[in-house]
C-alpha cells in the first residue's frame, strides 16, 4: 500500500503553467499551493482546481528552501510524505508510477529512505537539453514530513528537522518534465537575477573569510568553493562546462544559446560581486 502523499507547488504569478502541474499531482491525497503574492489570478485559479491555497510573502529575497520549509511547518499537511513540484514542471505517468513504487517499497522497510531526489528533463525552446544540463541532475523533492527539511537558499538540499545531516536519501530514476523557459526570456532572466544576488552574497562572504559554510548550501559544495575562489572566471568556465564538457554542441542552436545564457547569468553574478565589494570598501560604482 502506498503511503499518503501531499503535493505542494510554490507560486508567484504562475497562472499560465499551474494547471499542468496540478493536473499531474491529482493523484496526491492533498494539494497545497503556497503563493508569494501573485497578482495574475494564480490563487483563485489554484482554488478552483481543488488546491488548498496559502499566501506567504517572504521578507527580502525569495529563497526556495525557506518557502518550502514554511509550507511544511504552516501548511497543515497531514500526509506522511510531501512531494514538491514547481509550477513549470510536470510529472509524467511513468514518473508518478515510479514514485508510488518507491514509497510502497519504503513502507515495508524500517531502514528505508526518508527522502528521495528526482531528476528533470529540462526543456528549452522545444528541445530536451540532455547533455547541456548534465542529465541526470538530482534535486531534493520528496520527503517524509516528520523527518526532513530544506536548507541551502536557492540551491536547496535536504537536512534533518534540527538542521543537521539528513537521514538516508535515495533516488528515483524516472524523470519529471521541467519547462523552465515556458514564460519566455523575461521570466528566465528575472529568476536568474535573484539567483545571482544570492550567489554574489555567498561568494563575497566566502572571500571575506567565512569558510565553506558561508557558501550557504551543501549541494555541490566543493565545486562551489572552487567557483568562489576563481569567481572572475565563472562566465568562461560556465560556457566551457555547458557547451564543451557536457556536450551542448550536440544539441544544435538550443544547446549553444542556452550555454550563452548560463554564461550571461554568471557574468551578472561577477558584476554583482564587484558591486558588493566596492560598496563595502566605500568605492564608487
Amino acid at each position: 500500500m502506498t503511503p499518503s502523499v501531499a503535493g505542494v507547488v510554490l507560486t508567484l504569478n504562475e497562472a499560465t503553467d499551474l494547471p499542468r502541474a496540478l493536473a499531474s499531482l491529482s493523484w496526491c491525497q492533498e494539494l497545497l499551493v503556497l503563493d508569494s503574492g501573485s497578482n495574475d489570478g494564480t490563487t483563485a485559479l489554484a482554488a478552483s482546481l481543488g488546491a488548498q491555497v496559502l499566501v506567504n510573502k517572504p521578507v527580502g529575497e525569495f529563497l526556495i528552501s525557506e518557502q518550502r520549509n514554511w509550507a511544511l511547518t504552516h501548511g497543515n499537511l497531514q500526509s506522511s510524505w510531501v512531494l514538491f513540484l514547481d509550477a513549470d514542471e510536470e510529472l509524467s505517468s511513468a514518473a508518478t508510477a515510479a514514485i508510488k513504487k518507491a514509497l510502497a517499497k519504503a513502507a515495508l522497510s524500517p531502514a528505508a529512505p526518508v527522502g528521495f531526489e528526482l531528476t528533470p528533463r529540462y526543456w528549452f525552446l522545444g528541445r530536451w537539453l540532455r547533455h547541456t544540463q548534465g542529465y541526470p541532475n538530482w534535486h531534493p523533492r520528496l520527503l517524509q514530513r516528520q523527518c526532513l527539511r530544506f536548507e541551502g537558499g536557492v540551491w536547496e538540499s535536504f537536512c534533518s528537522i534540527n538542521g543537521g545531516p539528513p537521514g538516508p536519501v535515495a533516488r528515483i530514476q524516472e524523470p519529471y518534465e521541467h519547462y523552465a523557459f515556458s514564460k519566455g526570456i523575461d521570466s528566465w532572466l528575472e529568476r536568474h537575477r535573484r539567483y545571482a544576488n544570492w550567489e554574489a552574497e555567498k561568494i563575497s562572504a566566502y572571500l571575506d573569510g567565512g569558510g565553506r559554510e558561508a557558501l550557504g548550501t551543501r549541494r555541490w559544495r566543493r565545486l562551489r568553493q572552487l567557483a568562489a575562489i576563481a569567481w572572475p572566471l565563472r562566465p568562461l568556465a560556465r560556457f566551457g562546462q555547458k557547451y564543451l564538457l557536457q556536450g551542448g554542441w550536440r544539441e544544435g542552436w538550443q544547446g549553444f544559446l542556452f550555454a550563452l545564457l548560463m554564461a550571461t547569468y554568471d557574468l551578472i553574478t561577477v558584476v554583482k560581486v564587484i558591486e558588493l565589494r566596492r560598496k563595502r570598501g566605500g568605492l564608487p560604482l
